[in-house]
């Protein structure tokens, strides 16, 4: 991945992470990762609203088949493929329409060009957005924002 791809993904993780990064010591002097001041980290705390996001940055028009698999059952929750024009970026799916129960991990699965990748996000605090890209060189990259 070239470097201008590199910074503005290392920005976006910040920026999206920002709220999970942090800690407070424990009984043991160490440092536990927290969202806040509260006894619970983060990635205790059931949040389902999480984006699924799909960015075609190539030069030509690309079709990206995006399924998003409920974990726990196997159940394809969304399912389609899209055909992305060069510089498009869009939401396609939000697991919290699957309506999860507490903490679930949703698997995000992509199929470019005979290329097929995933990724697994959970309903947690902790866990950001899933990205499926097609970088400016052509090439399938699926990725998350986690603290």
């Amino acid at each position: 991945m070239t470097q201008k791809r590199i910074v503005p993904a290392v920005l976006a993780a910040l920026l999206l992470t920002a709220g999970c990064l942090g800690g407070v010591p424990t009984d043991n002097g160490t440092s536990s990762p927290t969202a806040g001041p509260s006894s619970y980290s983060a990635a205790d705390q059931p949040d389902p609203d999480k984006e699924v996001r799909v960015e075609n940055a190539w030069n030509r028009t690309a079709e990206v088949r995006v399924r998003v698999i409920r974990v726990a059952t196997n159940e394809t929750v969304y399912d389609e493929t899209l055909s992305l024009e060069p510089s498009t970026e869009r939401t396609v799916y939000n697991v919290s329409e699957a309506d999860p129960d507490g903490i679930e991990s949703f698997r995000v699965v992509a199929t470019f060009e005979n290329t097929t990748r995933s990724v697994t996000i959970e309903t947690s605090g902790c866990y950001g957005d899933a990205f499926v890209e097609i970088t400016d060189e052509g090439e399938l990259y699926p990725y998350y924002a986690i603290c």
